[in-house]
């Protein structure tokens, strides 16, 4: 599936208000420093989004920041161990499809 640069952004913003809710919900370190890691690969990669001249918007999405499958790793180990984790209900109802989504959003071509 592919998407905008523009839905992209808007997509990578609402998972990262939600890892950062998660992080805040976690009770143990290594669950924490998984959000922590996901956080910043997110942001990063949202900067270099913000760079995009908003002409090229609607050009299909692709990975800028990292050139493997380093940000769908971290997604899927994150959402591997929330099995262990208890979150509030609104928190893990929302997660879960996005990070489903992000298995599309984030493969590599």
């Amino acid at each position: 599936m592919s998407i905008s640069i523009s839905k992209a952004s808007v997509f990578i913003e609402e998972l990262l208000a939600v890892i950062e809710d998660v992080y805040w919900e976690c009770t143990t370190m290594e669950m924490k420093n998984l959000c922590f890691n996901a956080v910043r690969l997110l942001q990063t990669e949202l900067t270099e989004l913000t760079k995009v001249s908003v002409q090229d918007h609607h050009y299909d999405y692709e990975i800028i920041a990292y050139q493997d499958n380093t940000v769908l790793e971290t997604l899927n180990q994150l959402g591997h161990m929330l099995t262990d984790c208890v979150l509030r209900t609104q928190t893990k109802n929302t997660l879960h499809p996005l990070l489903k989504q992000a298995q599309q959003v984030f493969a590599q071509k």
